[in-house]
């Protein structure tokens, strides 16, 4: 009898470590019990799909009976309290990823255990963005979301937008990171972003990460305007320049109509300032336009009035009316 299950136990050990070597070749080399880097591309998954503190997931497993068809809920740390597994920190990734920890994890337990994770609910957080962008308002975000998609939820930039991006942040998230950042006496912080820099991405660390209740304003632009004899009147954005020179507004204005009287131009200054007064004061533009007198700078605000030439519209009327004359002169003969 002991002699035939020494010869039995000699047959099994060959036919164990065949079937062993079998199953392993059945997985890829470069998956065996290995986590997606959390950092790869294929790990990372939409923005949507990553996890964060309050969402919750379902768990399915045909052998893993503890966890299967059960709901859990990510805590304010980022964990979930799984039974027999103890406390898994999940949040910050996807979906996927949670798939591919609670399956290694399972190994200690089981042979080959299998696990579908869902994401059965989300916790959505609101930034508040305004101003100079298409859909101002109050915007739900989900997971890790950066300045620009937070830009980007609200409708992008208009072109009206000025220089610079402001956000307030509230105390319990500490001040932002940035090197502009203050703090006010309450613990609120701010920081002034430049939305050129931003929008060109020459800075990756400006792109910061919005935190929930973030307030984010897009200035509109500092605006001069031209008005009077010119052809195309109006406000014109400096476009996050501190000025814009008479020439430069003219340019924009594409120029003076035939009316016009550039040596009575005047440039009206509003009051900026609880004790400032209104300033008007004459600038020759046709001097100006001669290169005889150095060209002014109009500040934010400010009006260049270019007034119209009696002379020239009584000649223009002049000849407008002899005109109509010879047209019902030719008509009549």
């Amino acid at each position: 009898m002991k002699t035939f299950a020494r010869a039995f136990a000699k047959a099994c050990i060959p036919l164990g470590l065949f079937m062993s070597l079998a199953m392993s070749a059945d997985k890829p080399a470069d998956q065996k019990d290995q986590l997606v880097p959390q950092g790869s591309a294929s790990a990372q998954g939409k923005l949507s799909d990553v996890l964060s503190p309050q969402d919750e997931i379902a768990v399915h497993s045909l052998v893993a009976k503890e966890i299967t068809d059960k709901t859990f809920r990510i805590d304010e740390n980022g964990e979930v309290n799984f039974p027999l597994l103890g406390r898994v920190h999940i949040a910050g990734n996807t979906v996927r990823q949670v798939e591919v920890l609670l399956t290694t994890k399972l190994k200690t337990y089981y042979v080959n255990p299998d696990v579908a994770v869902n994401l059965a609910g989300t916790h959505a957080e609101s930034v508040s963005v305004i101003g100079a962008v298409g859909a101002p308002g109050v915007h739900q975000i989900h997971g890790k979301v950066t300045l620009l998609d937070a830009l980007s939820l609200a409708g992008g930039v208009k072109p009206e937008a000025g220089p610079v991006v402001k956000i307030t942040r509230d105390k319990e998230y500490g001040p932002i990171p940035h090197p502009s950042v203050r703090e006010s006496p309450n613990g609120t912080s701010m920081a002034e972003i430049n939305l050129k820099s931003l929008l060109e991405e020459r800075d990756p660390t400006e792109n910061i990460v919005v935190e929930p209740r973030d307030v984010i304003s897009v200035p509109m632009a500092e605006v001069v305007y031209v008005v009077g004899s010119v052809k195309r009147a109006g406000g014109f954005p400096l476009g996050g320049k501190p000025d814009l020179s008479v020439l430069q507004a003219l340019a924009l204005a594409e120029g003076l109509d035939a009316h016009a009287a550039p040596k009575a131009a005047r440039i009206l200054r509003r009051a900026s300032g609880e004790n400032a007064e209104e300033a008007d004061f004459p600038v020759n533009v046709q001097k100006i336009l001669h290169g005889k007198e150095r060209d002014v700078l109009l500040h934010p605000n400010d009006i260049l009035f270019i007034p119209n030439s009696a002379a020239k519209s009584a000649a223009a009327r002049g000849v407008e009316a002899a005109i109509q004359m010879a047209t019902m002169l030719a008509l009549h003969f």
